[in-house]
């Protein structure tokens, strides 16, 4: 219970930091122009996660759990710092810590391949309801408290997540009977053909996400304007972007693991990703009320359960490693956007459209390929 009520506390730090940063940097600060290259601060530092957990794996996940503890000092200072080149340099390091903290965390609920996908959802629906409540509380306390108060508190119950990880952490310290270089081997030979699955879809729902975000922005003061409220539309912001999905997807998670531990984890994967694909496209041209009613549906528990799943029954111990080759998957999609960025103008409807669609089509298409080349390959064997 202290390893999932840690995650619960971890997920209220990053949803405290992820509500605050893409109004704060993307709108009030700097412009939306910023928000892709903190999405790729955010994920690109955990290239390094596979190493990391191959490292758990081999001379001790608790030592490398440790490391995870430096992660409260770049967030006191993500807040309260101006540059925005050193706010995207702190946020990298954060995330780094955040990424050790998970991955190792994570790694004991992937052990037993039988029950994955219910154990995630435990961990999965603590995860969420941590989001939800960062994200309702996020915004009244930075404009209460302001940046330097608001940085200490999220820095101190970052501090006290990580602890509560540590102790509740009672999975294996390690594979005793293994060299470090067996072990990479050993997942990314396992894992390395779902690797442009997980990294297209990723890329495609980070765009989707973070565009969206800004757009909900202005939806809710639209919805604000309209009734001639005075109330800051800042307050609703977390509440209608975190809290309301997680809340309508909590009675779902359990249900998704049974779903999953049935071997249906490929069909939920795609299920999601068709369903993002959806989303993302209709989205930007939705009247405000609907888009907090699309924007609210829980396709995510359905996306990172049944990934959990694939993975675990992909690897044969590990586990460590695998969460990690995971984690540096996300960090690669990171460094896509960063790349994108650079040379395509993403906020620009025709560019949004197509990395969509070309995003969220292919691993479709790619996981559809693998399963009836699986088919095909067990009917030729069973004949």
């Amino acid at each position: 219970m202290k390893l999932i009520a840690g995650l619960m506390m971890l997920n209220i730090v990053y949803s405290l930091y992820y509500t605050i940063s893409r109004p704060l940097f993307g709108v009030d600060l700097y412009g939306s122009w910023v928000i892709l290259y903190i999405t790729g601060a955010e994920y690109a530092p955990s290239l390094l996660s596979f190493i990391i957990g191959a490292l758990g794996d081999v001379y001790g996940r608790k030592k490398i759990l440790a490391l995870g503890l430096l992660g409260f000092i770049p967030l006191l200072l993500i807040f309260t710092v101006l540059d925005w080149m050193l706010v995207t340099v702190f946020i990298g390091f954060y995330s780094l810590f955040y990424s050790i903290v998970s991955i190792i965390a994570l790694s004991s609920l992937i052990e037993d391949r039988a029950r994955v996908g219910t154990k995630y959802s435990y961990a999965g629906l603590a995860m969420g309801v941590g989001w939800g409540i960062g994200s309702a509380i996020a915004w009244p306390m930075y404009i209460n408290l302001g940046q330097v108060f608001f940085a200490l508190i999220t820095a101190s119950l970052y501090l006290l997540a990580v602890f509560m990880v540590t102790m509740g952490y009672s999975g294996k310290d390690r594979e005793l009977t293994t060299s470090l270089n067996r072990g990479i081997q050993h997942v990314f030979v396992n894992l390395a053909k779902l690797a442009p699955i997980i990294l297209l879809s990723y890329i495609g729902i980070s765009i989707g996400s973070n565009i969206n975000a800004l757009i909900m922005d202005s939806k809710l003061r639209e919805i604000i304007n309209i009734s001639n409220s005075s109330i800051n539309s800042r307050f609703f912001y977390g509440l209608f972007y975190g809290t309301l999905p997680v809340l309508l997807g909590t009675p779902l998670r359990f249900l998704i693991g049974k779903f999953i531990d049935k071997g249906y984890e490929e069909v939920a994967f795609i299920g999601a990703i068709f369903t993002y694909l959806i989303l993302f496209l209709i989205l930007p041209y939705a009247p405000p009320l609907l888009f907090i009613i699309l924007w609210a549906l829980p396709v995510y528990p359905f996306y990172d359960t049944s990934i959990y799943a694939v993975v675990s029954r992909n690897t044969s111990g590990f586990e460590a490693s695998a969460t990690g080759f995971l984690s540096s998957v996300y960090s690669l999609a990171g460094l896509t956007i960063i790349a994108l960025n650079t040379v395509l103008p993403i906020d620009d409807p025709i560019t949004y459209h197509v990395l969509i669609i070309v995003t969220l089509t292919t691993p479709i298409v790619i996981l559809e390929l693998i399963r009836n080349k699986a088919t095909i390959y067990k009917v030729s064997i069973d004949t």
